[in-house]
């Protein structure tokens, strides 16, 4: 059964949470509170976001504690990452998904955080959001569009590929329509959930997929994963988002990933289009887990049609 959360309103208490690596400087925290509050929303930042446990933001305890405390507070009534990093796989299997699934909220993030919004889903039929943590909110126009997506009960905004000059343009190697529950992920993070309980069930899924500062190699390792699994044959389409930073960094395959995506992709007819606005760049948008969806390949356009959020 899919639920929904409230949509935010105006002094909401929203949480600011590092569960995976701390904030590269105390700067972005008071940003992030700032944002927040900008947004019409009271910041309740987590006790140990600063804090310093080798690349993560303190022990998994202490990341655990600020994440549990948003969770179950029911004061609190969203949940926003900080950051990414590394770390959210170490807390998967304490979380309070009962109490989650019984007093659901807003739960957003993206990079490494996307362990903790896959999980989260499957484990309570809760819809997540795969948004820009706080310290990608860098423009006018990206706050703007997360708030309103935080807040709105209207159907979510259409996801369209939009090029700098061919407005019309999409790259898409198998035109067509998928319909099914939306799967947004981070690439190498759906690829750590395999064979746990928090795997997401990709049968009958609209897939789409991102990764950031990755090397193509590395990157096709992950897909080529999804691909012998068998679980790529199950999907009805997949879009893939802003792969940022991602290239070949020395390594002796010099194809792009848009290649190696396409060589698995293309054999199985699966509809696909490339950059699609959804991963850590700043021209992302943000995409509710769960949610059915329709993309159209040919027209690299993602549409909903319900909303994700209720009074």
């Amino acid at each position: 059964m899919l639920i929904k959360p409230r949509a935010l309103r105006n002094k909401d208490r929203v949480a600011i949470v590092a569960p995976s690596s701390r904030p590269a400087k105390p700067s972005l925290v008071v940003r992030a509170r700032r944002i927040v509050h900008d947004m019409g929303f009271e910041p309740v930042v987590g006790r140990h976001v600063l804090a310093t446990r080798g690349y993560m933001a303190g022990s998994d305890e202490e990341r655990l504690s600020d994440f549990h405390h948003a969770l179950t507070d029911p004061s609190i009534h969203a949940v926003w990452a900080i950051t990414g990093g590394f770390g959210a796989l170490h807390l998967l299997d304490k979380l309070p998904y009962d109490s989650f699934k019984a007093q659901p909220k807003i739960v957003i993030g993206c990079d490494d955080v996307s362990h903790i919004l896959l999980a989260l889903h499957q484990k309570t039929g809760v819809i997540t959001f795969n948004g820009p943590n706080l310290d990608r909110i860098d423009t006018r126009e990206i706050f703007e569009r997360v708030k309103k997506a935080l807040t709105s009960t209207d159907h979510p905004h259409e996801l369209v590929h939009r090029d700098k000059f061919l407005e019309d343009f999409s790259y898409n190697p198998v035109e067509g329509f998928g319909k099914g529950k939306v799967i947004a992920a981070n690439l190498t993070a759906l690829v750590s959930l395999f064979g746990t309980p928090y795997e997401p069930d990709l049968a009958g899924s609209v897939l789409l997929l991102e990764d950031r500062a990755e090397r193509n190699d590395i990157l096709d390792r992950w897909l080529t994963t999804l691909y012998i699994s068998g679980k790529l044959s199950h999907v009805t389409a997949i879009g893939f988002g802003q792969f940022e930073n991602c290239d070949s960094r020395g390594a002796y395959n010099m194809l792009s990933f848009e290649e190696l995506a396409t060589d698995r992709i293309a054999g199985m007819k699966i509809p696909c289009c490339f950059d699609l606005p959804f991963g850590q760049s700043p021209e992302t948008f943000v995409v509710p887990i769960g949610l059915t969806g329709v993309l159209d390949t040919a027209k690299g356009k993602l549409s909903f049609s319900e909303s994700a959020l209720v009074h």
